[in-house]
């Protein structure tokens, strides 16, 4: 891994970082945005945020996110893997500090430690001075932590995307079918013996959760492309 820090570190053998995580979702919220792909075919953008998340992801429509990352994700953010192994504990009474804790061999020369730390650092200081969100300091996206995790905004961008689409062909589906055709909240799902006023109330409940989520889907794609990730 001394490869990342020193500038070795090729697209494929770096690209199996990028799934799962922070940049896998927030390339997805940026491909979903209609306004994002109309930015970067006009090359007009109507905020400062959103020239910069140009800058940083370039054009996406016709890309997957790997080829995306050998096109030009590497290049922009593959300094963002962290050469070591790496644990942040954020004080519980301080939260504007934090302990970053490196796993290094007695081997790694002294030099190496030193431009990593001061790298993590320098990110640190740009999430803990703006807003704390991965927009302020894109290259800390191999480290990033929030309270809205990847595995909520991916659930949030498989609705809205399912709900698009369902409502694309079929403009009179209910919410509550969405929820129900996609596996949303089991407890809100009709059974066979459910009494008239049960299901109702299923399927307010269902169509609810359906609702809340594709507002909060819709808000990560319009606030990704204006160049504020993640919030809803």
């Amino acid at each position: 891994m001394q490869a990342i820090a020193s500038g070795g570190m090729t697209a494929a053998g770096s690209e199996p970082f990028i799934y799962g995580g922070y940049l896998e979702v927030w390339f997805r919220c940026l491909k979903l945005s209609k306004q994002y792909i109309h930015n970067c075919r006009t090359g007009l953008f109507g905020s400062q945020g959103a020239a910069n998340t140009f800058k940083l992801f370039g054009c996406l429509e016709h890309f997957t996110l790997r080829e995306w990352w050998h096109e030009r994700g590497c290049q922009n953010f593959g300094r963002s893997l962290a050469t070591f192994k790496v644990r942040l504990v954020v004080a519980q009474r301080k939260k504007t500090s934090c302990r970053i804790t490196l796993d290094v061999d007695d081997e790694t020369p002294t030099e190496l430690v030193g431009d990593e730390v001061s790298f993590l650092v320098q990110q640190m200081r740009l999430l803990q001075a703006q807003s704390g969100m991965l927009s302020s300091a894109p290259r800390a996206w191999s480290i990033y932590k929030s309270r809205i995790t990847p595995e909520a905004i991916k659930l949030h961008l498989d609705v809205l995307e399912a709900h698009d689409t369902i409502k694309h062909n079929a403009p009179s589906t209910k919410l509550w079918r969405i929820g129900e055709q996609i596996g949303l909240n089991p407890k809100a799902k009709t059974k066979i013996g459910d009494a008239p006023k049960e299901q109702i109330d299923k399927h307010i409940k269902m169509g609810q959760t359906v609702s809340e989520l594709v507002r909060k889907g819709q808000g990560l794609v319009a606030n990704a492309c204006d160049g504020v990730f993640p919030r809803y």
